[in-house]
């Protein structure tokens, strides 16, 4: 009979790869000319994206570092409303 392979094994065997994607994905997503490209083909897509990642965030966040993430997005917005 064969072991029975848990998705902990799974994530603890591919943990390295994971750390590389999650590391790429941070900086793609952080590359202007990328989104701003993604954003021009496929807004709705982007907006999902980024849903995601702050659905992430929120999850992974204590209620004071989320308030903080929410001012920091404000401010940033307001900053690009200016400019």
């Amino acid at each position: 009979m064969a072991k029975k392979y848990t998705a902990a094994d799974f994530f603890k065997k591919h943990n390295r790869s994971f750390m590389k994607f999650g590391e790429m994905f941070a900086k793609k997503i952080t590359d202007e000319e990328l989104i701003s490209a993604l954003a021009e083909k496929d807004l709705e897509k982007l907006a999902k994206v980024f849903r995601l990642v702050f659905e992430m965030v929120d999850e992974n966040t204590s209620g004071d570092e989320s308030d903080r993430l929410e001012q920091l997005i404000r401010a940033y917005s307001e900053v690009s409303d200016i400019e």
